[in-house]
């Protein structure tokens, strides 16, 4: 036997019967076929399984809309996507004006040159100089050469070395300048950080943009994820959920219900919360746990954001 939660007893019933405990999982969204068992048992029939409520639920995408803004301020100088646009993974999305950046970038490379011409001319000076050092310091173990001289090119050879060496460094120091300002050129550009489809896009060329937009973002990214149905469980019956509990799941607007693929729940919420989808404001808010369900295979006619009816099997 099926109980209903719509307050309304059974026909042939007295009105304070009680229904049994174990008769029905109550749903949490109010309204018509909502918060109570669907009373024909036809909507959201499962083989193999009775079915315990209905609840109303949305679908999402996983891990949500990806609102993508710039990593620094700056001007729109080339917007490259428009709304319905897929986009691959690393595509430019958006770039800022550079023109400074690019400025430093032609400092930073003419740097690194003088570094590196520095670094070549002298190495170029050590092999003269290993050669005297060595030739002086055979002649003057010999006896052919003066002492001093030997040691007059040994030092020069050292200096020559320790000149390299500090070439070699600024040449180091300059490469990394390079690295570091074409990293802050790179923050000008909005690339897309995974594939999926441009759902909004709320700027235009000329357009200053904040790094920290918010729920302001420039453009907003529908990743190419999984769908799935976060629905919402009165908190009287919530201790019924469990995880790999079966469900049935159909659209549920203006528009002729559509079958959705099969579900199971796989993640039921530790905290409470205020019904998000609650048709019948005048009966006060409710309290509500959420679950999230995932189908058993991609639905084709869904879309992120739709309310969905759930029917909860055993």
């Amino acid at each position: 036997m099926l109980a209903a939660c719509n307050d309304r007893p059974a026909a042939g019933a007295a009105a304070s019967a009680p229904a049994p405990a174990s008769a029905a999982l109550a749903a949490s969204a109010p309204g018509t076929g909502h918060g109570a068992v669907a009373e024909d048992g036809s909507a959201g029939s499962h083989p193999g399984a009775s079915p315990l409520a209905v609840a109303r639920g949305r679908i999402e995408v996983q891990g949500g809309l990806l609102r993508l803004s710039p990593l620094q301020d700056g001007q729109v100088d080339a917007l490259l996507v428009q709304e319905g646009q897929a986009v691959r993974r690393g595509q430019l999305l958006l770039r800022l004006s550079g023109t400074a950046a690019q400025a430093e970038t032609g400092v930073a490379q003419a740097e690194l040159q003088l570094a590196e011409a520095r670094v070549s001319a002298r190495s170029q000076h050590l092999p003269a100089l290993r050669r005297t050092a060595a030739r002086l310091a055979e002649a003057s173990a010999a006896g052919a050469a003066e002492p001093q001289r030997a040691d007059d090119a040994a030092q020069a050879l050292r200096d020559a070395e320790a000149e390299l060496a500090v070439a070699r460094a600024e040449a180091g120091v300059a490469r990394q300048r390079l690295a570091q300002v074409r990293g802050q050129q790179a923050r000008l550009e909005l690339r897309a950080p995974e594939d999926g489809t441009v759902v909004r896009v709320a700027t235009q060329v000329g357009q200053r943009l904040l790094a920290a937009a918010g729920d302001h973002a420039p453009l907003t990214l529908l990743p190419r994820r999984p769908l799935l149905v976060r629905a919402e469980v009165n908190e009287s019956y919530a201790g019924a959920l469990r995880a790999g509990l079966r469900a049935t799941v159909t659209t549920d607007g203006d528009a002729t219900p559509l079958a959705l693929p099969a579900a199971r729940v796989v993640r039921i919420s530790p905290v409470l919360g205020t019904a998000r989808l609650q048709e019948d404001a005048q009966r006060g808010p409710l309290r509500v746990v959420e679950c999230v369900l995932e189908f058993d295979h991609p639905p084709t006619d869904a879309r992120p954001g739709q309310t969905v009816r759930v029917v909860f099997h055993r």
